[in-house]
């Protein structure tokens, strides 16, 4: 009975020892199979820009391939939830971005539990720090953002603006505008920034605030007209885009990061992998002329820096909606 009773100890002894070097093992061999990356927004939005570009050249330096699969909603919290909840074990990462920091918050402004949180994420690191840009139709009328101020006041609830999805990242910069501004416009929500600037170019809507990797582009193409950069400067793809402090705009306005995240519990030796790697992208000549062929610029913060950011970035945006909310009541 002794001697069973002791193989039996043994056996649980080496299964204990193979359950815990099996993470240390996993990490080593990491990466060894396909990465998926969920982006939380739908195609043609700037984080497909910089999804996709962080994609190919991350597989070509951790040699397996990357798919980016789209799962859109909520102003991006559907894509960021599946992403928080996936397997921790580097293999699903998802592209985080400002917006979800709005949509968090939006739901503490109002006394509800969001579905997820940066706790419940790891911080890779951040590629951009994208400004919105004021854009209209290329035909517009409004050929300087005084313009527009001028026609909104004389009209006001009269002209529309779009977003990619309600007080989301693009749809905060226009309500601060409006804040700044002393405009009221009609708010029109779409499933992301993809749409929103189509319903621009194709004159559903008569404004928007968007971004540089898929605004500029679209300026390129005679497609729509850029009237400010809602920044602290000027952008050097856009040099003659005069900046918010120019403009006589208020100290805060929105700057859009956009990184990579892992679910929380995914081992470290794994995170700090992806982070070396984050390091090298963000060097990385391809990447670098991906991000400005679009008409912006490479920022990276490494993890922790961009875990700090959105600490400091999470306290400013509940402030203006606080702000918003209060706003509302009072009409």
């Amino acid at each position: 009975m002794k001697s069973n009773n002791f193989s039996k100890v043994g056996t649980m002894a080496v299964v204990a020892i193979l359950i815990m070097a099996a993470p240390s093992f996993a990490a080593e061999q990491y990466p060894n199979r396909t990465i998926t990356v969920i982006n939380p927004f739908p195609p043609g939005g700037i984080l497909d820009v910089v999804g996709r570009a962080y994609a190919a050249v991350a597989s070509k330096h951790l040699g397996v391939s990357m798919v980016v699969v789209n799962k859109p909603g909520a102003a991006g919290m559907v894509g960021g939830l599946e992403g928080a909840q996936a397997e921790a074990d580097g293999y699903t990462l998802s592209v985080g971005t400002t917006g979800q920091t709005c949509a968090i918050e939006w739901d503490n402004v109002n006394n509800r539990k969001p579905p997820w949180t940066r706790f419940d994420q790891t911080t890779i690191g951040s590629f951009v720090l994208s400004p919105a840009l004021v854009v209209v139709p290329y035909d517009s009328p409004w050929k300087t953002l005084a313009d527009l101020i001028r026609n909104c006041k004389a009209k006001p609830d009269y002209y529309a603006f779009s977003s990619g999805g309600l007080y989301g990242g693009s749809h905060l910069p226009a309500e601060i505008l409006m804040v700044d501004t002393g405009i009221r416009c009609r708010h029109v929500p779409y499933k992301g920034g993809g749409p929103a600037l189509a319903a621009v170019v194709g004159k559903h809507v008569d404004f928007a605030t968007q971004f540089p990797p898929t605004s500029i582009p679209l300026m390129r193409g005679k497609k729509l007209t850029i009237l400010a950069v809602l920044g602290p400067q000027r952008l050097k793809s856009i040099p003659d885009v005069p900046a918010a402090p120019e403009l006589g705009l208020g100290p805060y306005q929105m700057v859009n990061w956009i990184g990579i995240l892992a679910p929380k519990r995914t081992p470290m030796p794994i995170v700090k992998k992806l982070r070396e790697n984050a390091v090298v992208i963000a060097k990385d000549k391809t990447f670098i002329d991906m991000i400005e062929n679009a008409g912006d610029e490479v920022i990276f913060m490494n993890g922790e820096e961009l875990a700090k950011y959105w600490d400091t970035e999470s306290a400013k945006i509940r402030e203006i909606l606080k702000r918003l909310v209060a706003a509302e009541v009072r009409k």
